[in-house]
């Protein structure tokens, strides 16, 4: 049964019986214009030769004797031999003329003034042109008066659709098919009436008279014939029936003069020629549809969400700035709100990942509702973003809050919204980092669901900005260097390595703590390139001191969540140790618990192959995230690193002491080394040494130094480095 599905659904597809998209059949109609730019300009070129032609061996042999060939005047000789061509080429320019208007979309007034002009002379054509002799009701008279009638027609719809693009800024997609469906009617018209015309008019093949020429303008019917298949790309069975019906047509006509030479032989070759036809008409059908599918699929996905199916921010930002083109007074008084939804991650964790996509899709689908006619798009994950009325969206976040709080049940998710009104013709990419920063500020705030955009904010705004565009200058010219904080051990308090910590000094901003500036560059994807460099820097002044023969110590080097999506780590830290020429042991890695909780399979084998490599790993903040223990039971690290928040409240907590106890004893049991960070006291100092904790860090041996400071400190002799490093 699925086989024969699949078969049915094949011929169906196949003979054109399937309904396309909008955008498929606007791709058709648009394709079949272009072609119409070539037929044109390709009838133009013959119908000026075959007047030249006709001029030659007709009009200008007879130009002294008109008279005695039966004609009245001149013109009526000219006329009689010309004016079908001249009516083609007449049909063929407004063609032209229209298809590149309306391809490219001109808009001006002189484009409006052309497609009116060459309307009008194509309704005029027939009153320019009728023949004297239009009466009757031979074939030949009856195909005149269609060819000439045609005309207005044509002229019609090239002025509607030019009127039309004029009020509305689009083309009519019916009358452009009119347009196309008149021109191929013209051009069949015109194959029957030279084809049929010269075969019923060539004599007895055995009188003197018989011309042969004349039966070789059949050939002009096939021309003909050829570009109406080509111009009327639609459906196959529509090609098939209407090429079919086209001959069929055109061979009762011939057989109604059996006394000519249209042979059983011909009309293999006629038919033959019929199905060759039909064969390219469906084949290109085929292939322009293919493309209009894949150029479509493109489109949706550049405009579209794949998860919820509304408009990504792209497609937001490219409608706000047609919307001003077209109007420039449109996006006035209009604020970007972005919608952020605080502990998402908690229906991933609890729930699985379908049903937070599901969250996702309803919460997509509430939005718009709540917001219906405005423009609504998902920028990604829980976010996302609004343009609309600035004096009406307050009561409609408030409705939105509440559905929200209802769909999420017993689980504990947040609305937060930044607003930001954009100023005239500001960038909206701008604008809408703007609302997420103002979003971004009340994140933490309970009771709070919305934030404006304010001064205070934009100055915030601005460094943020600064930071993200010259980070690479910062790196360049050292502005971003690393600052040594020392690590001791805890029986002797001698040096035993130190960690390396951004700073970054600044010509505009000066000093800038790493608060100011990591989350920046982790919410722009940019930490990798601070983390690379603190490679560099650290592989580069440690090499200058092995060189000039001073002691060096291990340094440990932070490495965030997000350097292991943005390069390759491994890659990276081979490639620079081995241009500065450092063993290894001199280098710590540092991962933060947090990094481990996204790609568990591909941290573990970078983890493995790091320390297979010679490197000492350690695992930073532990104890800061809400899965420490599965982190040590799926990873093996050389070294722990106690987060200092455990030493917060070290005298008022009596639980602390037993907590950091059990977490070295588990270390030790696990085979890690430990380190407390955040040591500032005495008393810290000795409960730690008591318990095993094997190295400390803190300000009670030394704040972070800028490497002179910290050279020197070692040089006078303040800073005692360890025989034991290791």
């Amino acid at each position: 049964m699925a086989i024969l599905k699949k078969i049915g659904s094949f011929i169906l597809d196949f003979f054109g019986f399937k309904k396309n998209s909008k955008y498929v059949m606007k791709y058709l109609n648009d394709a079949n214009i272009k072609s119409s730019i070539y037929m044109a300009a390709i009838i133009i070129i013959l119908e000026i030769w075959m007047i030249i032609r006709q001029l030659n061996k007709y009009i200008i042999p007879m130009w002294d004797s008109y008279e005695a060939k039966g004609f009245s005047s001149r013109g009526d000789l000219i006329f009689s031999y010309t004016s079908l061509y001249y009516l083609f080429i007449m049909a063929a320019v407004a063609m032209l003329v229209f298809a590149i208007i309306y391809l490219n979309k001109f808009r001006g007034k002189k484009s409006f003034i052309i497609n009116i002009i060459v309307g009008s002379l194509c309704i005029l054509w027939i009153f320019l042109l009728i023949p004297e002799d239009i009466v009757g009701t031979n074939i030949n008279k009856i195909t005149t008066i269609m060819l000439y009638s045609s005309m207005p027609v044509f002229g019609i719809s090239i002025i509607g659709n030019a009127i039309f693009f004029k009020l509305k800024g689009k083309n009519n997609t019916i009358l452009s098919i009119v347009l196309i469906l008149c021109f191929a009617l013209v051009c069949l018209l015109f194959g029957i009436k030279v084809g049929y015309s010269d075969f019923a008019n060539i004599g007895d093949v055995s009188n003197p008279s018989f011309n042969v020429e004349k039966l070789k303008m059949i050939t002009c019917f096939f021309t003909m014939v050829i570009f109406v298949g080509c111009l009327l790309i639609w459906k196959p069975y529509i090609s098939i029936l209407l090429l079919t019906g086209i001959f069929v047509l055109f061979n009762y006509f011939l057989d109604s003069y059996p006394d000519r030479i249209f042979l059983d032989a011909d009309k293999i070759n006629y038919y033959t020629f019929l199905v060759a036809l039909i064969i390219v008409a469906v084949t290109i059908y085929h292939q322009r549809v293919g493309e209009a599918r894949k150029d479509e699929l493109l489109i949706y996905e550049a405009n579209y969400d794949h998860l919820t199916a509304i408009n990504n921010v792209k497609h937001m930002i490219d409608t706000i700035s047609y919307n001003h083109e077209e109007n420039p007074m449109a996006n006035v008084n209009k604020i970007f709100l972005f919608i952020n939804m605080v502990n998402f991650r908690t229906i991933n964790a609890q729930q699985g990942f379908d049903a937070g996509d599901q969250f996702i899709i309803k919460l997509a689908n509430l939005i718009k509702e709540t917001f219906k006619g405005d423009l609504v798009s998902r920028q990604g994950d829980d976010h996302y973003v609004v343009f609309t009325d600035d004096e009406t969206f307050m009561p409609k976040l408030e409705i939105l809050n509440t559905k929200i709080a209802e769909m999420a049940g017993n689980l504990y998710i947040l609305l937060k919204v930044g607003g930001y009104r954009p100023k005239y013709r500001e960038n909206s990419n701008r604008a809408i980092d703007k609302a997420r920063y103002a979003c971004s500020d009340i994140k933490h705030k309970y009771g709070v669901i919305y934030k404006e955009y304010d001064d205070q904010m934009d100055e915030a705004f601005n460094k943020r900005q600064y930071i993200i565009s010259h980070i690479d200058e910062a790196i360049e010219k050292e502005w971003l260097v690393a600052y040594y904080q020392p690590v001791v051990w805890s029986k002797d308090h001698k040096l035993c390595g130190a960690e390396a910590l951004a700073r970054w000094i600044d010509p505009v901003y000066g000093f800038l703590s790493p608060a100011d500036f990591i989350s920046v560059l982790e919410e722009a994807r940019l930490i990798h390139k601070l983390d690379k460099a603190m490679i560099e820097y650290v592989c580069k002044y440690m090499r200058r001191a092995i060189d000039e023969g001073r002691p060096v110590v291990p340094i440990s080097i932070n490495f965030s969540r997000l350097d292991f999506e943005l390069m390759d780590v491994i890659e990276i830290l081979g490639s620079i140790i081995n241009k500065y020429n450092i063993d290894k042991k001199y280098i710590h890695v540092e991962i933060t618990e947090s990094a481990l909780s996204d790609d568990v399979d591909y941290l573990h084998k970078t983890i493995v192959t790091l320390k297979n490599e010679g490197y000492t790993v350690w695992l930073d903040d532990f104890g800061s995230g809400y899965s420490s223990l599965n982190v040590l039971k799926d990873f093996v690290f050389d070294v722990i690193k106690i987060d200092m928040k455990f030493l917060s409240n070290f005298e008022q907590n009596s639980k602390t002491k037993d907590i950091i106890d059990c977490i070295i004893q588990l270390a030790n049991r696990l085979g890690m080394k430990t380190l407390t960070e955040g040591v500032e006291t005495e008393e810290q100092s000795k409960f730690l040494e008591e318990v095993g904790c094997g190295r400390l860090q803190g300000y009670l041996y030394g704040k972070p130094f800028k490497l002179e400071d910290f050279e020197n400190k070692i040089k006078n002799g303040e800073i005692i480095i360890s025989k034991k490093l290791l």
